[in-house]
């Protein structure tokens, strides 16, 4: 290749990668001078020298179009048609070629010069004028998939630019065009080359706005839309666009990087809390913000990037059992869980669930121990308690779970005749504690040391009580002890008689659930209030059983709702939980079919509950969410609810009462309640409510004012605009 076809390829591409981007019709030198693009290099000048000194002058001059431009555009803009025909060229291209019709003359004489066929300048000019109104219109909104009509015009827009410039390119027509127009020109700098040069690169300069726009959009929904179309962009490869998608996200996956790196210097430094919060509160929200351009499915440096934070939380989570042991299994559960479903590294799969397993096992083991205690301790035999926690304490040598022993060995001394527990403050380190807690279990069975004081061989009494309202969540009887009759059922109380589950009787403890989590602004330590203490109590119970019985019309549960006391507004603890008793809804015994399998799988899946009930307690608590979409003002009873964590469609964020005593007023309207309604909704999301999300608001209507003697109330949630699931709470 000579010089002089270099310099032509080089400026060529030049003019290709200035055009390039969603300014390309906007910045176009014939739209912003007026000119037609067949107009000679007289025609140019002759309106430069008109126009240029009117607008110097600052004159209201008609250029033939609205855009908003300035002096030094329109300057640059003839300056690109008379400097260089390699940038004239290019620019050709990207605008009409007959004008606003088929003639560029009032009179209605075509100016056309070349020999194209007829259908060509039709085709090509409604190529431009499709993808110019697209680009248009993503210019000029922000957050454009959540608003209807607009959005479904630009589909149309972008669908016809796609298929109107793919069908134009095809053309050998459309190459003679460009061959001729060069020989229009008539300058030395043009020459066949260029044809070559274009014919390249034309294609991947129209998907350029698409990217530069995908990479820019502020919503999720309007990342992976814009990606979409520019995937499906015709004469270039997909594999092609998902590079220059992957080049376009450099900033999130830098961001990303970054994140990461500040997260693990916390945790080198041993604050894992610190590390899991950088975690939670930057990594994953810019992992969703990729996710929606270029998704770990097709692109490796999200998988890897997502794999990275899965790793970070994994160590987070050991590093917090190595130092906390079993104190540390609410934060580290959430982490194993948040990142088994970020990782995409087979061996990172696998090592997380093994430390999940490892948790459980730890949990399981002490669990079992605080049983063991209890049952002990119980029976009067304090001494044989304390030997038991000291030998399983020198087994554990320093490791995970030391300081929950000496917890409970502290607990003996204060109170030796009634042990109460009590509130306490990699991966290989948890496996061997497991292993030697249970061996030192068995141990102590295998060698007699539960039989009595005196040395003899007698088996324990087996006790007929079950601990189910301990302190703290992990000093309860496991799950799945019975209950011989609802009278012996009594909130509050801690013990329970209980009785063998092959016996009659009544209910069945299932599950013990944490009330609280991070998830969502809405649902923290804080105490609720008794009406979503209630409501949440009765959700998680209701949700545990329907794990494990789904759609069951014989079953349902009791529970019990912590008191105020029990909440602990510096975070998370283990005394904010709910127990779950499963019972016939008849009361009658419990049938052998009826039995709670509590060892079998779990599986998720949503609760029927109402959002706008008499009472506020008869709701889905604030901090769930509704799995599907639904409209709200009119479908209140029987939706599908789930827990934040899981997919769904919008987050149930207040219960906000308008009136305290409807009865002591009268109806105030329609208008007014709605009003009151909205105001009180739009303070409970502030800081939150942008363009991509929709505020739903139901108020109540005039019959709640007849002989209504509770107060009155609002509901509010949140979704997308666009409808589309996510999960995690509003944070």
């Amino acid at each position: 290749m000579v010089d002089s076809e270099r310099a032509v390829i080089d400026e060529t591409t030049t003019g290709l990668l200035e055009a390039a981007g969603p300014q390309m019709y906007r910045r176009n030198s014939f739209r912003i001078t007026g000119l037609t693009t067949t107009a000679d290099r007289r025609t140019v000048r002759q309106r430069q020298q008109r126009i240029t000194p009117a607008l110097e002058l600052g004159a209201d001059v008609d250029l033939g179009h609205s855009l908003p431009v300035r002096l030094d555009d329109v300057r640059g803009a003839f300056d690109r048609i008379l400097g260089d025909p390699r940038r004239r060229l290019v620019d050709e291209l990207f605008w009409l070629w007959d004008g606003d019709g088929d003639a560029n003359s009032k009179n209605g004489t075509s100016t056309r010069t070349c020999a194209c066929p007829a259908t060509l300048h039709h085709d090509h000019d409604a190529a431009v004028r499709a993808h110019s109104a697209a680009l248009d219109l993503e210019v000029e909104n922000d957050a454009l998939s959540s608003s209807g009509r607009t959005l479904a015009e630009a589909s149309q827009h972008w669908s016809d630019a796609s298929r109107l410039w793919g069908q134009v390119l095809r053309r050998a027509v459309f190459w003679d065009h460009v061959r001729h127009r060069i020989a229009e020109l008539d300058d030395r700098q043009l020459d066949e080359s260029v044809i070559d040069t274009l014919r390249d690169t034309l294609p991947t300069t129209l998907v350029k706005p698409l990217i530069e726009l995908a990479a820019a959009a502020s919503t999720p929904a309007d990342r992976s839309r814009l990606a979409v179309y520019a995937r499906a962009w015709p004469l270039v490869s997909t594999s092609t666009v998902d590079d220059q998608l992957e080049d376009a996200a450099g900033p999130h996956y830098e961001s990303l990087r970054a994140t990461a790196k500040r997260a693990s210097s916390q945790l080198e430094g041993g604050n894992w809390d610190g590390a899991a919060a950088e975690a939670y509160d930057h990594a994953l929200p810019a992992l969703a913000r990729l996710e929606a351009m270029v998704p770990y499915a097709r692109h490796r440096r999200t998988a890897s990037a997502r794999n990275d934070i899965a790793v970070l939380l994994n160590n987070c989570a050991t590093a917090a059992i190595d130092g906390l042991g079993p104190a540390a299994n609410l934060n580290a559960s959430k982490w194993f869980r948040t990142a088994g479903e970020l990782a995409t590294d087979p061996v990172t799969q696998q090592t997380i669930k093994t430390n999940r397993d490892g948790l459980r096992d730890m949990m399981a083991t002490f669990t079992q121990i605080r049983t063991q205690v209890d049952q002990l301790v119980a029976a009067g035999r304090i001494h044989m308690a304390r030997t038991l926690l000291l030998s399983v304490k020198s087994q554990l040598a320093g490791g995970p779970g030391s300081e929950e022993i000496d917890r409970m060995l502290a607990g003996l001394r204060v109170q030796p005749g009634a042990y109460t527990p009590r509130r306490g403050g990699g991966v290989r380190a948890l496996a061997w504690a497991v292993l030697l807690a249970l061996g030192v279990l068995f141990a102590f069975w295998a060698s007699g040391l539960f039989d009595g004081d005196d040395g003899d061989s007698g088996s324990a009494p087996s006790s007929r009580v079950a601990v189910v309202a301990a302190a703290e969540i992990t000093d309860n009887s496991p799950v799945g002890s019975c209950i011989e009759r609802e009278s012996d059922w009594e909130v509050g109380e801690r013990e329970v008689d209980v009785v063998p589950c092959d016996d009659a009787h009544w209910g069945e403890v299932v599950a013990y659930v944490p009330l609280v989590d991070t998830e969502s602004r809405f649902l923290t330590a804080q105490y609720p209030g008794i009406d979503q203490a209630v409501a949440l109590s009765r959700f998680r119970c209701e949700r545990a059983l329907a794990e494990f019985r789904p759609d069951d019309t014989v079953m349902t549960v009791k529970y019990s709702t912590p008191p105020e006391e029990n909440w602990d507004p510096s975070g998370p603890t283990l005394d904010e939980y709910t127990t779950c008793v499963a019972h016939r809804r008849d009361n009658q015994n419990m049938r052998a079919a009826d039995r709670i399998s509590v060892d079998s799988t779990a599986f998720a899946t949503s609760v029927p509950m109402a959002t706008f009930a008499a009472n506020i307690w008869d709701n889905a608590p604030v901090g769930s969410c509704v799995e599907s979409k639904a409209d709200l003002t009119v479908t209140t009873a029987d939706l599908p609810i789930v827990p934040c964590d899981e997919p769904h469609w919008a987050e149930i964020v207040g219960y906000p009462v308008l009136y305290e005593d409807p009865g002591a007023s009268k109806w105030p309207g329609d208008k007014a309640v709605y009003a009151r309604a909205k105001a009180a909704c739009e303070d409970r999301t502030q800081g939150l409510l942008t363009s991509d999300l929709r505020l739903h608001v139901t108020y109540p209507a005039e019959d709640w004012w007849d002989g209504q003697d509770r107060p009155v109330y609002a509901m509010c949630a949140l979704s997308y605009a666009a409808d589309n699931t996510f999960t995690g709470g509003w944070r």
